[in-house]
């Protein structure tokens, strides 16, 4: 089972720590020192390399939907919703909680005004994640807002983002 461990980072790629929530990733613009020509910087995440079979459904009612949630790159993906709605990868913050890791995560449909916030917990000791999360749709005139909940297991091969389901 893998454990989860905080080593070094690259100098270019940034930690801050907001809250408790500790995001790992590439810094904003980040810039050779010496140089100063642009860089660019590979992410790094606390849960990256994890992809999860999971389902979801809407709050209160039978799972309708099965996923995979990938985090890799310093980044988090919903495949589903990526496939059907455009949702591209998004930067995930985490924090620990006794042994367990909580992360949150906001995704932007590409295509409409549309959002999802993912909460949820990661037990790497059970190889489980559990959470929910919040559909946001704004139009001019309204918001639709939907909550729905996920569950699943670390799928046994790891899932790029960059693949196919």
């Amino acid at each position: 089972m893998r454990k989860l461990k905080l080593g070094l980072i690259n100098v270019a790629a940034c930690a801050a720590l907001v809250g408790g929530w500790l995001m790992l990733g590439p810094a904003a613009n980040p810039v050779h020192a010496e140089t100063g020509d642009a860089m660019t910087v590979e992410g790094v995440g606390l849960l990256d390399g994890m992809t999860f079979a999971s389902e979801l459904g809407p709050a209160d009612k039978p799972a309708n939907v099965e996923d995979l949630l990938v985090f890799e790159s310093g980044m988090f993906v919903s495949k589903e919703c990526e496939r059907r709605c455009g949702y591209a990868p998004a930067p995930y913050f985490v924090r620990s909680v006794g042994a367990k890791t909580e992360f949150i995560s906001e995704t932007k449909c590409l295509g409409k005004d549309a959002t999802i916030v993912w909460r949820g917990t990661v037990d790497e000791e059970n190889g489980t994640i559990k959470g929910m999360f919040t559909w946001t749709s704004e139009r001019w005139y309204w918001t639709i807002e939907k909550e729905f909940w996920f569950e699943g297991t670390l799928a046994e091969a790891a899932i790029s983002m960059t693949s196919d389901r």
